[in-house]
């Protein structure tokens, strides 16, 4: 640091402390770095220096002495300070004791008046909002992945980029949904200018922590009173005034407001009146770098953010990145767990994979190989969402917090998926039918940050789900849990969207197959819910059951996203008014079924209407057909019964519904062809290989394909003998 920066570094900490300009003048006739008058007979004298040269330090000395000496001859007090960039020099601390002058490096002399480097030290062992562990809720300290920022034109900045920016009075505005790393961020730039200033150093504050102020230097003395530093208080709300310290703010979506509305105007003057303290410090900040996070979803429009935390239109906006790379996430997963791969179904947010790396490993083994892996850790992940939410504000327990997503989820169904919102009113009356009582107080804020919800555009206070994937497999829990209970608000719901297959998937793994389901399928036809119907018959027939009875259910009306008829003999049962995204069929028997007046996008197994079983009638359309691989066109094929196993095989574990099969349902339908010792064969290969997880369940062993092999598998069902594959080479 040059002398002249010293300098400037110097007289900034004076003027923040003694509250008077700090000016470089003469005393007695000799000229002083810097003058205080703090009064008319009180001063304090700073000598500033960045040489080494003792000879020349203790003539500073010397001199602040003989100053200090000439303003007491005239009645006057002066506090002596000599100042260096350089080290500490022994003999030089003990030359300045003795002359009655305070020796300090630049750090010591900002730590004695600002708490410069206990602030670092306290606030770094503290959390930065939520990047926290999510097990423990202590602070994350594992390794950083550094990840990129990107503002509306598509530029990046990195943790770096941004600091800099801080260090040149930026004003920044972090936008991402929940888990995507915002938190983190501010702790990482918090790191990186805490490295380049000894001085000023940034003020890092969880605005989850400062419900109620309206005032900045009361949010800072209460920050600095949970840190032990409210001693310095006085003297760090002045310096933050004057511009000295970069400013991370973090969570303006959390600092709750204490009431809450169904009107959108209302509303957001509540969000307005519940940030006044953060408008506050935007003002009194002296013009300061400043770095403010929130959910991109919390405003109703870019407008109220910008008004309501008191920015003006050349703010810097960035945005998280709403998932890792598959590179980034992979590298994440290995530095922090002894596993070298991320689950093919595992979403990347940064949060997800903080979450698998912190089960046990053998956790982890578990729901990498199971056929309910994905779900069971869908559904962890959900719970640990739930409980960090909670930690804002301990008042409402996660399995509330569960309870409206799942009713929010469910909701949505109602409407068609193109028109898909959900309005303040709908987000009350959830919370009301969970909690029976209206959301008021700390309750008001969750509903303003929901995770998996965003804003349905710029200038909208509705809300929509923003993570497809996350809606399929709420809905899924939500279905589950209303057919278990046989809620009536469900039955009663018409419901026009249909369960997607992740949905599906997760509600298969817990659906009862006794008669309770059916009792409560009929509740739901009575009231007019068909769909609910629709996505019982779908989901039912997921299962690897040989034979299922419907019992002469009859549904009229509904979607199905998939639909599928494979090894498995049906009974009693007849769909009438559905449109089924994709139907498959392979190996299905039918007893007393009647399908028609149906429209199926893509139907999977067959070749023409012609090939039809006498189930389905004549008004039952077809746009496209997909006549694939089927059991029984295996068996037509020029073919040994060792190349036509492998194919099914193939064929049953990689292209058919559902996320794996049971060992005796792969004999389905091939037993014309089937040659069991090459069955094995290729199966001991293909979990030698880790083409296949092998796992134990309920009712013998089950076989998961690995989803990335299915692009090699495909090449060897179209390629056949043409193939080069040494699993056809296996089998010929």
């Amino acid at each position: 640091m040059g002398w002249q920066s010293v300098e400037e570094e110097v007289r900034a900490i004076a003027e923040a402390v003694w509250s008077s300009p700090c000016r470089s003048e003469q005393v007695a006739g000799t000229q002083c770095d810097g003058v205080v008058h703090v009064r008319k007979d009180y001063l304090v004298l700073i000598e500033i220096s960045v040489r080494d040269d003792l000879a020349k330090l203790r003539d500073d000395v010397t001199k602040l002495a003989q100053m200090k000496a000439a303003l007491m001859s005239q009645g006057k007090y002066a506090e002596t300070y000599f100042v260096t960039s350089q080290n500490n020099h022994p003999s030089l601390t003990a030359a300045a004791d003795a002359a009655g002058v305070e020796f300090h490096t630049i750090e010591s002399f900002a730590s004695k008046f600002l708490a410069s480097s206990q602030y670092v030290y306290e606030r770094s062992r503290r959390p930065f909002g939520s990047a926290v562990e999510p097990q423990t809720g202590v602070s994350d300290e594992s390794p950083f992945t550094p990840i990129s920022y990107v503002d509306p034109k598509g530029k990046k900045y990195s943790v770096e980029d941004i600091s800099a920016a801080l260090a040149g009075k930026k004003r920044i505005i972090l936008l991402g949904e929940f888990g995507t790393g915002k938190s983190r961020c501010v702790k990482e730039t918090f790191r990186a200018l805490s490295d380049t200033s000894d001085s000023f150093t940034p003020i890092a504050i969880d605005l989850r922590d400062n419900w109620g102020y309206r005032r900045f230097d009361h949010m800072v003395r209460n920050h600095l009173d949970a840190l032990g530093l409210s001693d310095f208080a006085d003297n760090l709300v002045k310096s933050v005034r004057r511009g000295n310290h970069p400013l991370l703010l973090d969570g303006f979506d959390e600092i709750g407001s204490q009431s809450w509305s169904g009107d959108a105007a209302m509303l957001a003057e509540v969000r307005r009146k519940s940030l006044e303290g953060v408008r506050d410090a935007v003002q009194s900040s002296g013009g300061a770098g400043l770095v403010i996070t929130g959910r991109d979803h919390y405003f109703s429009s870019d407008t109220e953010m910008l008004e309501s935390l008191g920015l003006e239109a050349d703010t810097i906006v960035l945005r998280c990145p709403e998932e890792f790379s598959e590179a980034e996430a992979a590298n994440y997963v290995a530095t922090h767990s002894n596993s070298t791969s991320v689950p093919e179904w595992m979403p990347r947010k940064p949060l997800i994979c903080q979450l698998l790396v912190s089960l046990d490993p053998a956790e982890l083994v578990l729901l990498q190989e199971s056929a309910d892996g994905e779900v069971d850790f869908f559904e962890k992940v959900v719970d640990a969402i739930c409980h960090r939410e909670t930690r804002i504000n301990a008042a409402i327990d996660a399995s509330t917090v569960k309870r409206i997503l799942l009713r929010l989820a469910q909701v949505s169904r109602t409407q068609p998926d193109y028109a898909e919102r959900l309005t303040l009113q709908a987000l009350n009356e959830a919370f009301f039918a969970v909690t029976g009582y209206a959301p008021i107080d700390e309750s008001a804020i969750l509903l303003q940050r929901l995770p998996y919800l965003g804003r349905i555009g710029a200038e909208s206070s509705d809300r929509t789900f923003i993570d497809p994937y996350a809606k399929g497999g709420l809905r899924g829990l939500a279905v589950e849990h209303s057919f278990a209970t046989s809620a009536m608000e469900a039955a009663r719901e018409i419901w026009v969207q249909p369960l997607d297959d992740f949905g599906m998937r997760v509600w298969s793994r817990r659906l009862v197959k006794d008669a309770s389901p059916l009792k409560f399928v009929r509740q739901c036809i009575a009231h007019g819910n068909m769909q609910a119907a629709a996505d019982y018959v779908a989901t039912r027939l997921l299962s690897d059951d040989q034979e299922i009875d419907f019992e002469k259910l009859s549904i009229d009306g509904g979607e199905m996203t998939s639909l599928s008829f494979v090894d498995v003999s049906v009974k009693n049962l007849t769909i009438t008014n559905v449109h089924v995204s994709e139907l498959t069929f392979d190996n299905a028997r039918f007893d007393n079924v009647f399908i028609d007046d149906c429209l199926v996008d893509r139907l999977v197994g067959v070749s023409s209407r012609e090939d039809l079983p006498t189930a389905f009638g004549t008004k039952f359309f077809v746009e496209e057909y997909d006549e694939a691989l089927s059991s029984a066109r295996i068996s037509t094929l020029n073919l040994t019964n060792s190349q036509k196993t492998l194919m099914a095989l193939v064929k049953k574990l990689f292209f058919q519904p559902g996320s794996g099969r049971r060992e005796e349902a792969l004999v389905r339908g091939t037993e014309s062809y089937w040659d069991k010792t090459v069955a094995d064969k290729v199966l001991r290969q293909f979990v030698t290989e880790g083409v296949l997880h092998k796992v134990k369940g309920d009712q013998g062993w089950v076989y998961i394909p690995q989803r990335r092999y299915t692009k090699r598998m495909a090449s060897l069902v179209a390629e056949q003998k043409l193939s080069q594959d040494p699993y056809w080479e296996l089998v010929s």
